[in-house]
């Protein structure tokens, strides 16, 4: 009978602490817009305000996810790069839908989604000093 060694390298999904501030920072940053857009402007605001916020958020975790492979290297290097170009072009072919359907207010979408600049550099801060001998 034997004894299975335990697995002792890191799962390749591990996330850098940093990125995974920087990610919680979006969505928080973009959840407390669309509440305050909702309390100051009504609905249709706060509902083009989250859009704009998910929109940063699902953005930067695909961007994390190709830049993380393409660092790696490897045989499937090559798509992600694939997977980039259709991460543009269904951004810009999202929003653009959005705005031309009416769906959201243009003003409220750039402000949910300047929850990415802003959650990004939030994060970064709070990572710096959370994380000892860094």
């Amino acid at each position: 009978m034997s004894v299975a060694s335990p697995n002792l390298e890191p799962p390749l999904e591990k996330r850098d602490a940093r990125l995974v501030t920087a990610m919680v920072g979006v969505a928080l940053l973009g959840a407390l817009m669309a509440v305050t857009a909702q309390l100051a402007w009504g609905t249709r605001m706060a509902v083009s305000v989250g859009t704009g916020a998910a929109i940063a958020a699902s953005n930067l975790y695909v961007l994390s996810r190709i830049v993380g492979a393409t660092i790696r290297g490897g045989a499937g290097a090559g798509a992600w790069g694939v997977i980039a170009l259709m991460k543009m072009l269904a951004l810009i072919g999202g929003i653009w839908l959005l705005m031309t359907r009416g769906l959201v207010d243009p003003i409220g979408l750039v402000v949910g989604y300047g929850s990415l600049p802003i959650g990004i550099a939030i994060g970064s801060i709070v990572s710096d000093k959370a994380s000892p001998g860094t």
